[in-house]
């Protein structure tokens, strides 16, 4: 696995525009698809960012996550908030390895950062944010530099608990390997077979098979399985899509197979599953 000096040495970052929101009087602000990844830091107040595809994270003050790009992304004001009460910042960011390989190009799960009020975390963001409020000669470069040195902060708290969410950067390390994992990602319904990803790495099956097991923890078949399992949660939680319909987005010709993988990986047949993930939405709100 690529270590934090490693990456830091090919690391280059640049910031988009910064939106501040406070929440609308409906409760929620949409901030639609991003393409570059994007950081919300919370200012003020409790919510929850709300992720295309199922994903969902409370956002409070201080808490900072970077959510994956290309995927629509709004925040919901939690109960008991009175509007106005949530300020939300939102930095796109533009991050590089080597000035080609997005950094965070395949992270799928937002990364999340909670912190204190003295943390230096806190205090890199401050900096950032006036910094931007009250732009002098300079300003842009040192915009520049001080959001390297937030994500320097993220990052390294990753590396130090050794998160499995690590994975996400197996493929800045072989370019050829992030190929075929983009492809699984961007279209798990289809049948992918192993001669036909390794094709798509440039590589032979045998050292494809070998290599995809060892940056990623999984063979290439048993991830795709994983990843059209956790997008069919991810559907059953957050659309209204027939079961039948939810397998067939993901790859499965028939529901009874469908639900036999389902249950077998999430504990719950797909129908209970929605079920009791809106039931549980209900008592939260």
């Amino acid at each position: 696995m690529m270590t934090l000096d490693y990456l830091l040495d090919g690391l280059d970052v640049r910031m988009g525009r910064l939106a501040i929101h406070v929440v609308r009087p409906d409760g929620s602000v949409a901030y639609g698809q991003i393409d570059e990844p994007a950081i919300h830091y919370g200012l003020r107040g409790a919510a929850r960012l709300e992720i295309e595809e199922g994903d969902w994270v409370s956002l409070s003050a201080r808490t900072v996550i970077v959510a994956p790009p290309r995927r629509r992304t709004r925040v919901v004001i939690q109960s008991g908030m009175r509007p106005g009460d949530v300020v939300v910042a939102c930095l796109p960011i533009h991050a590089t390895y080597h000035g080609s390989v997005g950094l965070f190009h395949h992270l799928r799960q937002p990364m999340v950062e909670r912190f204190s009020v003295d943390d230096p975390i806190r205090r890199s963001f401050e900096e950032l944010l006036d910094e931007i409020h009250a732009p002098r000669p300079g300003s842009r470069a040192m915009s520049d530099a001080l959001l390297r040195q937030c994500l320097i902060w993220l990052l390294r708290r990753v590396f130090e608990r050794g998160d499995c969410g690590l994975r996400w950067l197996a493929p800045l390390e072989d370019t050829r390997l992030g190929r075929a994992l983009s492809a699984m990602h961007e279209q798990p319904q289809h049948c992918f077979s192993l001669p036909e990803l390794a094709e798509l790495a440039g590589m032979s099956r045998s050292v494809f098979a070998a290599r995809f097991a060892h940056a990623v923890g999984q063979s290439p078949i048993e991830f795709l399985k994983a990843l059209r399992l956790a997008r069919a949660a991810a559907l059953l939680a957050r659309t209204d899509l027939p079961v039948k319909g939810v397998a067939a987005r993901v790859g499965y010709a028939s529901r009874s197979s469908f639900t036999r993988a389902f249950s077998a990986c999430h504990g719950l047949a797909p129908a209970v599953f929605r079920t009791a993930g809106r039931r549980s939405e209900t008592n939260v709100a």
